[in-house]
């Protein structure tokens, strides 16, 4: 499994970890587009993944998207990665508010998963409920599944 992570904050390094430490994937099979250099140094330091600035790059060749960016910051996602995402990428969402319609319009990209995850997520304790478009096969309902259950419980619901 290849992930890729726009945005490097909490959420997305407890994610990164949790992978990681299931051995779902390895350091090589992550890269994380991340706007600030302290950051990126950071999860590269103590992950050993690659990171950049550039998000177009960070998405390469990824099968998972993980989009962990505040919600304010989603009108600059969109005009860069709008129509980006090719189509065996799912993107996964943790953005809080964000609804499906409002990504696959944004993105022009109708693979979406829709995850709300909390807090104890940080220490593998957390609660994710997540939903996703009926686009999304099976293959990456696993895959984000998989994911989730490194950082805790997941439930997958029918509605969002």
């Amino acid at each position: 499994m290849r992930l890729a992570f726009i945005g490097g904050g909490t959420m997305a390094e407890a994610i990164l970890k949790g992978v990681l430490s299931a051995k779902l994937a390895g350091p090589q099979d992550i890269s994380v587009g991340e706007p600030v250099a302290a950051r990126r140094d950071l999860l590269t330091g103590e992950y050993g993944v690659a990171a950049t600035e550039n998000n177009l790059e960070a998405i390469k060749g990824a099968d998972l998207v993980v989009l962990a960016i505040k919600p304010q910051d989603l009108p600059s996602l969109f005009d860069q990665l709008r129509g980006k995402l090719d189509g065996v990428q799912t993107a996964l969402s943790i953005i809080a508010g964000a609804k499906i319609t409002t990504l696959t319009q944004g993105l022009n990209h109708s693979a979406i998963i829709r995850v709300m995850p909390n807090t104890p997520a940080q220490i593998g304790e957390g609660m994710s409920v997540w939903t996703c478009s009926k686009e999304v096969g099976e293959k990456p309902r696993v895959m984000a599944q998989s994911v989730l259950d490194t950082v805790g419980c997941e439930i997958y619901v029918d509605d969002e």
